[in-house]
């Protein structure tokens, strides 16, 4: 933007949510005060309660007060949380319409390029590519939604969006470690945006999201670093690290060590879904090495096999074909006493005369 009529024309919009916003703070901390001061009856009356219970001697209903104060004091401590920012507000008058040109100026000088969307009514700036800790997370668009202005305590009125995405390997949402969903998490930044945003300062608020862009806070994360080209375990979704995984050719998924194994015959690794067990070395195997009993079915190992049969098929074949050879052996000796048995008498022979 170059052209002082389009500066003027957007200062005038930026000026209008301004007054907006100046009006909605005061609404909203009007009705937070009046929560407060309903929590300041509610807790007078269990004061109250309290004196009674204890002028009667009723300890068990005085003990039933203090629980009621309790939590009475700790949702006024939070309300309190809440209004006192709001009631210290911007102390400056709202900027004038000279100021906010100069603003656009200055934005404009420090990130080079200042684009004014009329549809989507925003104003937004790009920032240099980001790498943090050697991680390169590309260009991004910091874009203010002026319409959404008056609505700064209750929702984020900007968006952050990567321009050359490079998202976490497990959360393709969360394209910076402090950006999920082209919201920024601001963390100890949130005051100062929020002050920058209300009083105008334009250039003050795409300089510190980009700042925030520009710095990696370790305890605060949505993904590490340390996990951000990481891989999940198909199994149970631990983080693995590249040179951890180990890649299951039969489902195609990577898993972590607790949830894979290797065949201990040709010694590939798998993962326990696609593992079998041999009947008789309760050995891991693969499908490719496990193989059916020809005989009873089960499932062995290629070593714990003779010719497709099992050990136990093998000796219970041998015991029975024993068994049958003393059958026919016991059948054949009992066969000459059969005979002749069976065979008549026939006498004396006859002498030739």
């Amino acid at each position: 933007m170059e052209d002082i009529r389009e500066f003027i024309r957007i200062a005038n919009t930026v000026h209008d949510e301004l007054v907006k916003l100046r009006k909605d703070r005061h609404m909203k901390l009007l009705r937070r005060l009046a929560d407060l001061a309903a929590k300041f009856q509610e807790l007078a009356r269990d004061s109250r309660k309290m004196g009674v219970s204890l002028a009667r001697g009723w300890f068990t209903a005085a003990e039933s007060s203090c629980w009621g104060v309790r939590r009475a004091l700790g949702e006024m401590s939070c309300s309190i949380s809440q209004i006192q920012p709001m009631a210290e507000g911007p102390r400056k008058e709202l900027p004038k319409l000279s100021s906010l040109v100069e603003e656009l100026r200055q934005l404009q000088q420090e990130f080079g390029d200042v684009h004014f969307d009329d549809e989507q009514n925003s104003l937004s700036v790009t920032t240099e590519p980001v790498t943090l800790d050697g991680l390169y997370l590309g260009p991004f668009r910091i874009q203010l939604q002026l319409d959404t202005l008056g609505r700064v305590y209750d929702m984020s009125p900007y968006s952050v969006i990567a321009l050359d995405p490079h998202p976490a390997s497990t959360d393709e949402s969360v394209t910076h470690p402090h950006v999920r969903d082209e919201r920024l998490c601001e963390g100890d930044g949130a005051t100062a945006i929020k002050a920058a945003i209300e009083q105008g300062r334009l250039c003050d608020f795409f300089t510190l999201v980009r700042s925030i862009l520009n710095t990696y806070a370790p305890d605060s994360p949505y993904i590490s670093i340390d996990e951000w080209d990481g891989t999940p375990c198909y199994e149970c979704g631990y983080i693995m690290g590249s040179e951890d995984a180990y890649y299951c050719s039969y489902c195609e998924h990577d898993f972590c060590e607790q949830c894979s194994t290797y065949c201990q015959s040709c010694e590939e690794v798998f993962c326990l879904q696609c593992a079998g067990q041999c009947e008789n070395c309760q050995q891991m195997v693969c499908r490719n090495c496990i193989v059916k009993c020809a005989e009873c079915g089960e499932r062995f190992c290629n070593l714990c096999l003779d010719e497709d049969v099992c050990e136990s098929c093998k000796q219970e074949s041998e015991v029975q074909e024993n068994e049958e050879q003393r059958e026919n052996k016991d059948r054949t000796d009992d066969r000459p006493a059969a005979e002749a048995k069976s065979r008549p008498d026939e006498g004396p022979a006859k002498l030739a005369g």
